[in-house]
């Protein structure tokens, strides 16, 4: 019993060096496609990290969604995430930042003229909670589900990742 503590202590201690690695000061990017709740369309984007400390990252990210009927939505959020190791390849990490949206609808065309063609740009902050699966050191997997607070239009959005550090 004493030598498989043993074991399990240096094996403990072996891993702590991979999940305290050090990102201050590295930039990262990536790939993402996601769902939201209100635009009811799936989306794509891209987006950076900025680790600011270990465990403090910056996250600025720009998503397009797909048109569903008539109306079209981009957003530009910046996040901050504070990374919490689980495991030797996983983390968790909430979530809170400010978010942009553009919303548009084309309208109804009628013979010559396209009536109820509206514009609408929405400031909001979103809060919610992440997972990261690093595949490798450089590369690593991650799941997203935040609340989007937007005025007319809050939205739970699910996103799904891809990315690198540099």
């Amino acid at each position: 019993m004493k030598k498989m503590f043993l074991l399990c202590v240096v094996f403990g201690v072996m891993s702590l060096s991979r999940v305290s690695a050090q990102f201050e000061g590295t930039i990262g990017m990536g790939i993402h496609a996601g769902y939201g709740a209100e635009i009811n369309s799936p989306g794509v984007g891209l987006h950076l990290h900025y680790y600011q400390t270990n465990n403090l990252r910056f996250v600025p990210s720009f998503t397009y969604f797909a048109k569903r009927k008539g109306i079209g939505m981009w957003m530009a959020e910046t996040d901050i995430q504070y990374v919490i190791p689980v495991s030797v390849t996983a983390s968790l990490y909430p979530i809170a930042g400010i978010h942009y949206s553009n919303w548009k609808y084309g309208g109804v065309k009628t013979g010559e003229e396209i009536t109820g063609e509206w514009e609408k740009h929405r400031p909001g902050v979103n809060l919610g909670l992440g997972y990261q699966h690093d595949i490798s050191y450089r590369v690593r997997a991650n799941f997203e589900l935040k609340y989007q607070f937007i005025k007319d239009y809050s939205q739970v959005f699910f996103m799904t990742g891809f990315g690198f550090w540099l």
